[in-house]
């Protein structure tokens, strides 16, 4: 059942994301901040926002089987308190990197939603 719950939530985190980016306002915001690499083909690039979907519903459900903890509200919660990650990724890319700040926050608001999307739904299977 967790096996269906990882595969349910990876999808919806992937969807969530093209959600979230597909906004007029963010699309243009990140167009304007962002560099993108040369030659790799968007398909190459939407399997990877799919494969770290599913490498944050494992990572998740793999802690909540591990500390015997169950149900979307505690799923959120890990979901929420992982998203401490990013933001400490996202602030060594604006301080180091010059990344800008807007983009680093559209980015960090992503993967809040992500990695909370994804607690809830694996704590719906658990």
């Amino acid at each position: 059942m967790i096996v269906i719950g990882i595969l349910v939530a990876s999808v919806a985190s992937f969807l969530a994301s093209a959600a979230l980016y597909a906004i007029p306002a963010v699309s243009a915001l990140i167009a304007r901040t962002a560099t993108p690499r040369p030659g790799l083909p968007v398909v190459v690039q939407m399997l990877s926002v799919l494969l770290r979907s599913i490498l944050a519903s494992v990572l998740i459900a793999g802690l909540m089987l591990a500390a015997d903890w169950h149900g979307p509200a505690t799923g959120a919660s890990l979901g929420l308190a992982l998203s401490t990650l990013p933001l400490i990724l996202l602030m060594g890319g604006v301080v180091h990197e010059n990344t800008a700040l807007s983009a680093a926050g559209v980015h960090l608001l992503d993967w809040i939603i992500k990695l909370t999307l994804i607690g809830v739904i694996i704590g719906l299977f658990l």
